[in-house]
């Protein structure tokens, strides 16, 4: 009798245990698939950032706008870049255009824009495109393009066009270059749409490669270049439901310079916004090359002083220096016409004195549009020898 009633129960029991089997099964009898892990979201914390970068790449391109804005008191500096990038081809194309209010303090002006002779407002607005091959940068006013390939450096030290070249992007200068090494805060605030945002940091060492070479000399202190990484520097980032970055933002007034005699002394603030829009490959299609004249760099841009006497040049070569001017033909457009060019014996004879012997030498040409530029100190002790370029402004 208790063999049956053991044998009854445990049938009952196996009845059951099918009817609980039916319930959590399909019509075909295989069990439900567990949710998909997100790609991002189901990671740990501290790699989301990370993870949603990466995932921001493999979406093919996106299109992309910049600003950075340093303060001076009541003034600023605003330089917005717009452009589109394909992440999958590794090229991209994008302009720049600063805004800068009046009173801004012109030292600070000339030292962000880039020094450029006879030029008040540096390189205010440029486009350029870029690939693994080349840059191509056309300056505001230009009619034509320069060409950079290969060993970027046509004067000695002097290269802020390979700033332009990402490494986590095509266009470089943007906060996805420092984004791949931030550390992020425990969690994430959710926004509507299933996505996250994020408050972390990152070394300030990382942020010299949003600038050009030029500018990283006046903002980062000498420890950075002994690798010292330097003061944290605080970033938001905001990933949307799908896992990509959408938004990013950083304060960088720890860049900024604190002796009183850097020429960005009355600059206060610096802060840096990304967005990220239209996701996917890029239609149309960037570009490896730009539509119309192209020129050579490597033939086209040259120190002021080899510029010989009669030919005609442009003031802006995407370098951002006043020793570097393009070549092109008196017939089209141009910036200048190069009236003399002379050198200046001996060795450097000091500011007041230089000065001196570069306006008799530019004496015959001393008239309202006529200008001339001399080497630095620097320059005539490297060459040996100064030199001063007399040049009619077009």
């Amino acid at each position: 009798m208790n063999r049956r009633l053991s044998a009854a129960r445990s049938a009952a029991l196996a009845a059951v245990a099918t009817l609980l089997l039916g319930a959590c099964t399909g019509s075909g009898g295989d069990t439900e698939a567990a949710p998909a892990a997100h790609p991002v979201f189901s990671a740990p914390p501290a790699r989301q950032v990370f993870l949603a970068l990466r995932h921001t790449q493999e979406t093919g391109g996106a299109a992309l706008r910049q600003t950075v804005t340093f303060t001076a008191g009541r003034t600023t500096a605003v330089q917005t870049v717009t452009g589109r990038v394909d992440f999958a081809g590794a090229r991209g194309e994008a302009s720049s255009d600063w805004r800068i209010d009046p009173g801004f303090p012109a030292t600070a002006r000339d030292t962000i824009l880039g020094d450029l002779v006879a030029l008040e407002t540096g390189a205010a607005r440029g486009r350029y495109t870029v690939d693994t091959r080349a840059i191509h940068y056309r300056a505001g006013s230009a009619g034509y393009w320069l060409r950079y390939e290969g060993d970027i450096e046509p004067l000695w030290g002097v290269d802020s066009v390979s700033h332009l070249r990402g490494t986590e992007s095509a266009v470089g200068g943007t906060l996805l270059e420092v984004l791949s090494g931030v550390r992020p805060k425990a969690g994430g605030g959710t926004v509507p749409g299933g996505g996250r945002t994020y408050r972390a940091d990152f070394p300030l060492a990382h942020a010299l490669a949003l600038f050009p070479g030029d500018l990283v000399q006046e903002l980062a202190p000498i420890p950075l270049f002994a690798g010292s990484p330097g003061a944290p520097v605080p970033v938001s980032v905001e990933v949307d439901g799908e896992g990509r970055i959408v938004r990013a933002g950083a304060d960088l007034a720890a860049a900024l310079p604190s002796s009183e005699e850097s020429a960005l002394a009355e600059v206060t603030g610096l802060r840096v916004e990304l967005t990220l829009s239209d996701f996917g490959p890029p239609a149309p299609a960037v570009g490896t090359a730009p539509d119309g004249r192209v020129l050579d760099a490597a033939r086209s841009v040259v120190p002021l002083y080899e510029a010989a006497a009669g030919s005609c040049v442009d003031l802006d070569t995407g370098m951002r220096h006043r020793s570097l001017v393009a070549r092109v033909p008196c017939e089209g457009r141009h910036d200048a016409r190069i009236t003399g060019r002379h050198d200046l014996d001996g060795a450097y004879p000091g500011r007041d004195a230089a000065l001196d012997r570069a306006e008799r030498a530019c004496a015959d040409v001393k008239s309202p549009g006529n200008w001339r530029a001399w080497s630095t100190p620097s320059e005539w002790r490297d060459r040996g020898k100064g030199w001063v370029t007399c040049f009619r402004l077009s």
